[in-house]
């Protein structure tokens, strides 16, 4: 029989190598806030969407969004002869946006008998549901935000895909390289071509379906394939099946917390349980609305 490790109330509250005891955790919040923020990174994705320049101020972030009149100046540049001055190209002046933070966190409690037992189980379990939620969240948040942006400009940034379930690219019934999820790579980058906006979309957010089916028609040459098309994909269920998000990581916006995330923590003594509570405050502003495009119809 293996012999149980000696564990506090037996021994005194301590750190063994990268072990820590709940008595340390909950007396030093930072230590869960790294915690947490290990657990974020593991399925957050929206920030290989937007970019993450800094902070924010003032309950919300002002910005100036791309359109498609802003690619170039009004007017044209031209030849300048020797000694001549050079023309004035003024471009167009767009009113700012805002874009308003919000707050979003939770709280779990440990009781004094699973603090005193040191129950670590107890602790990474309501941890980790915390992180998930929290995580969950922002990813929602962040492909809303998308969503926002898409509706707003319309069908210049919507395309109709192939079914990638019904694809079949051998055999006698082998379907038309048209019909192919290639096919649908190409389509994209061609919208972004032909709008001259130096788009290049390489980031795919697809529903785990879509990722299924593509490893379903084309096996281990699926990572081939998507390398030939310098292309990554993202599988989440923040994305209804049959559509994807399709963006130039990155590019689309910006992702600013006025507060990252932070816990505290406090004993209610009536109860004797301690509560663990952790939150953050991001915000979203779509400054490129024309680096994403909503791909729908992949699921026939």
């Amino acid at each position: 029989m293996a012999t149980l490790p000696v564990q506090y109330p037996l021994g005194p509250a301590s750190v063994s190598g990268t072990t820590v005891s709940v008595d340390v955790m909950l007396d030093q919040p930072t230590r869960i806030t790294r915690y947490l923020s290990d657990l974020s990174l593991v399925n957050l994705f929206v920030n290989r969407i937007y970019a993450t320049p800094g902070g924010v101020t003032g309950g919300g972030l002002v910005y100036d969004q791309l359109t498609t009149n802003d690619i170039y100046t009004t007017r044209d540049v031209q030849n300048v002869e020797p000694g001549a001055e050079f023309p004035l190209v003024d471009t167009q002046r767009t009113a700012p946006k805002f874009a308003p933070v919000e707050k979003f966190g939770g709280k779990f409690f440990i009781t004094d008998e699973a603090r005193l037992r040191n129950d670590q189980t107890t602790f990474r379990i309501q941890a980790n549901k915390l992180a998930n939620t929290i995580t969950r969240k922002v990813n929602t948040r962040g492909i809303a935000a998308l969503d926002a942006s898409i509706t707003a400009v319309g069908a210049a940034v919507q395309v109709t895909g192939n079914n990638w379930g019904t694809y079949q690219p051998q055999g006698s019934s082998a379907s038309l390289p048209s019909a192919s999820p290639a096919a649908d790579f190409a389509k994209v980058q061609l919208a972004a071509d032909t709008a001259e906006l130096g788009v290049n979309y390489n980031l795919w957010i697809v529903n785990p379906a879509q990722l299924a089916a593509l490893r379903t028609v084309y096996g281990t040459a699926l990572d081939g394939l998507l390398a030939d098309n310098n292309i990554s994909m993202v599988p989440t269920n923040r994305v209804a099946a049959g559509s994807a998000y399709v963006v130039e990581e990155g590019m689309v916006g910006e992702m600013r917390f006025e507060r990252p995330l932070a816990t505290e923590t406090w004993r209610e003594q009536a109860t004797e349980r301690t509560w663990v509570q952790s939150g953050v405050s991001p915000v979203f502003a779509v400054t490129n609305p024309y680096s994403v495009l909503k791909v729908t119809g992949l699921a026939g």
